[in-house]
């Protein structure tokens, strides 16, 4: 299983988690202040309501920037950060108009629109919107609109009729507005989300990445259906703050499932936690034993702290402010791996879709010159500029295309400033390079389809499939973008130029616009398959 679909599983895990809320009826006895049902569509899955003034005020928050916060409002919205009462933020199920979600502001003071920062707000530009006049929002696609002189919403403009008709006393409303009319708000932020409209959703999803899910986590993808509530409350104040994350399982039997998968869950986050904190200890000393039983003793502790109480079906974890330090710090530790793990699984995403975009504009060159692209080059041959620069043209990139002189060197006065504008394309998330250097270069050597000259698919005897065209090399082996220079590959090892100074392995892509992520560990003749576009050699499937 790659990297890749490690993220979208670790997505989709994360979006169960979130995303799971049925009925709560026994989870809290109805208090004097509930989240409320109101401005809360049938189709919403998820509610929030903030509380902004109190929680502003309090001497809790004496050691943030209230006077910035207050100072930008004024600026921005005409009046201060501590004049807005409340926020309910509401997000709907995403359909074809794509994320659905609106925040009603409740404030303490007129509102005068005429006072918002026209930098925020195109103010002197009003629209019409399901017949109520909004706002537009600068570069986003939200409206504002005045409900009254002290409510305000703004909303993706698809879903402002929606919010407001749902504010209404005479509607209809769905599972999730019942339920927050039973929740309890008594501290700063409440989030209640609902899992009927998106269970589908998820269950399908993981349904269909099933086969590439390893056996260790098989058991996670029971989450969504063995949860029936999620509620995450946090209340911030000076003697009690505290946050609370409570699951309502559909029964004891399931809670008792929970309570295993979580288990489960932390003990082999306490494994990588032991592995990586204990990578780096040397020897076997007085020392070096001690630090390893710190480590165990450490990670007991936080296995410890992060394990939900389970009381019938509702399992509850709660952090307070007298461990909220060390909270933090068992999440951090218990969480750094994965984290780790997760970026550079986003990296190599981010690489990989450079190398496709990059295999898209060589495909369109081939489109118009009936050739892949090569190396720009003189009427006598000698190289002038790189092929990265021959397809600036088909990534978007032709001002910038047409700044080059094509018939001087990639260093003449007029073409070397412009190798400081090298396209994002070009460049790796994670791999650092000098300035204006790429490490996306064609493979050079005898037989291989490198930037020499120009080769139709025609000239790919071995088949496009086969062979490579464009390699992700180390951030020591990076060019100069617009330099005709690409990395060369020694004959009996063409691997140790590409793998000597990294761990993993690297991105290809092959002639067909595939891209595949190459382990360091490959046969080096098989690799060495993959180079040559006609070499007539036998070829295997990848590992």
């Amino acid at each position: 299983m790659n990297n890749f679909s490690l993220g979208r599983l670790a997505a989709v895990l994360l979006l169960s988690l979130l995303s799971i809320l049925g009925s709560i009826r026994t989870l809290y006895a109805q208090g004097d202040k509930t989240v409320g049902a109101d401005y809360v569509p049938g189709d919403a899955v998820a509610v929030a309501v903030l509380n902004v003034a109190d929680p502003l005020q309090s001497p809790a928050m004496e050691f943030y920037p209230i006077e910035v916060a207050n100072a930008w409002a004024r600026r921005e919205l005409g009046m201060p950060a501590t004049a807005i009462d409340r926020v309910k933020i509401v997000v709907g199920a995403p359909g074809p108009a794509g994320p659905l979600a609106a925040f009603v502001i409740h404030l303490h003071t007129d509102f005068d629109v005429d006072a918002v920062s026209a930098e925020l707000v195109q103010t002197g530009n009003p629209e019409t919107v399901d017949g109520k006049t909004a706002y537009p929002i600068v570069d986003t696609p939200l409206v504002l609109h005045v409900k009254d002189s002290r409510t305000v919403l703004i909303s993706t403009r698809s879903y402002l009729d929606t919010v407001l008709r749902s504010a209404e006393s005479n509607v209809e409303r769905g599972a999730l507005a019942r339920l927050a009319s039973l929740v309890p708000h008594t501290g700063t932020l409440t989030t209640v989300l609902a899992m009927e409209p998106v269970r589908p959703m998820v269950n399908g999803f993981v349904q269909m990445q099933r086969e590439q899910i390893p056996p260790s986590l098989a058991e996670f993808t029971k989450i969504p259906d063995l949860l029936e509530a999620v509620l995450l409350r946090v209340d911030l104040q000076e003697d009690h703050s505290k946050v609370q994350l409570v699951m309502l399982a559909t029964d004891e039997e399931s809670a008792d499932q929970l309570s295993g998968i979580f288990q489960n869950g932390l003990q082999m986050g306490q494994q990588m936690f032991l592995a990586q904190a204990t990578a780096d200890i040397e020897g076997d000393d007085e020392i070096a034993k001690a630090t390893e039983q710190y480590m165990q003793r450490l990670s007991s502790k936080m296995v410890t702290m992060m394990t939900p109480q389970q009381d019938g079906r509702r399992l509850t974890l709660t952090a307070t402010a007298g461990n909220s330090v060390a909270t933090q710090g068992v999440l951090i530790s218990l969480l750094l791996p994965a984290v780790q793990a997760a970026r550079e699984a986003a990296r190599r995403t981010s690489s990989a879709n450079n190398l496709k975009q990059i295999g898209l504009a060589m495909y369109l060159y081939h489109d118009v010159h009936t050739k892949f692209p090569g190396d720009i080059t003189s009427d006598d041959g000698t190289p002038l500029l790189s092929w990265r620069v021959a397809i600036l043209p088909f990534i978007e990139q032709t001002q910038l295309y047409e700044q080059f002189k094509l018939d001087e060197p990639w260093d003449s006065p007029n073409n070397l400033p412009l190798m400081k504008q090298m396209p994002a394309v070009f460049v790796h998330p994670g791999i650092s390079t000098k300035e204006a250097q790429t490490v996306y270069q064609r493979p050079t050597g005898e037989g291989l389809p490198d930037a020499s000259q120009e080769r139709s698919m025609r000239d790919f005897i071995d088949g496009l499939s086969n062979t490579i065209l464009v390699l992700e090399t180390p951030g020591d082996r990076a060019v100069q973008w617009t330099r005709p220079d690409d990395i060369e590959l020694p004959a009996d090892n063409p691997l140790q130029p590409l793998t000597e100074n990294r761990k993993g392995g690297f991105h290809a892509l092959f002639g067909d616009g595939a891209v595949n992520f190459l382990s360091e560990s490959l046969d080096p003749a098989f690799f060495k398959t993959l180079l040559t576009y006609a070499g007539r050699e036998p070829v295997g499937q990848l590992p």
